[in-house]
């Protein structure tokens, strides 16, 4: 068995999981609805300027791997329970870093979920109607 290693795309998909079951999002939408905040982040990681790209990449593989001292696998590998305190430990960090850190990212993931479950994509719907989860996904998966 190969030993679990940090991810970025892993561990962005486990903070997206992570941020929509502490919202309370229902249970039978939380599968879809983290896969698209997740895809949501990654489209801005890809996105932002070249020049910082490699840097919160590396920021991303050291809050993976920040559990591996204590808890024996990376942050993608912790149940969703050890996940979301993860990200509260890391929120209300010594470090300034880690807290901006979740600051960035939870903002984003926000942003995503929000948009995902009130149907403000600009450019596919109108604002005025608000569109269900997995109504969206169904129109993205086909």
């Amino acid at each position: 068995m190969t030993p679990a290693l940090p991810d970025f795309e892993k561990a962005l998909r486990g903070f997206s999981d992570a941020i929509v079951r502490r919202k309370g999002v229902a249970n039978a939408e939380q599968g879809a609805v983290a896969g698209a905040v997740a895809d949501y982040l990654l489209a801005v990681h890809s996105r932002i300027p070249d020049y910082l790209r490699l840097p919160f990449r590396v920021l991303i593989l050291i809050f993976d791997a920040s559990p591996l001292p204590m808890r024996g696998r990376p942050f993608h590998r912790l149940d969703s329970d050890q996940r979301i305190a993860w990200i509260s430990a890391w929120e209300g960090s010594r470090l300034e870093l880690c807290r901006r850190l979740m600051e960035m990212y939870g903002s984003l993931a926000l942003f995503g979920l929000y948009s995902e479950l009130h149907g403000a994509d600009y450019a596919d719907e109108p604002a005025s109607r608000p569109v269900a989860a997995h109504d969206r996904f169904d129109a993205h998966v086909a």
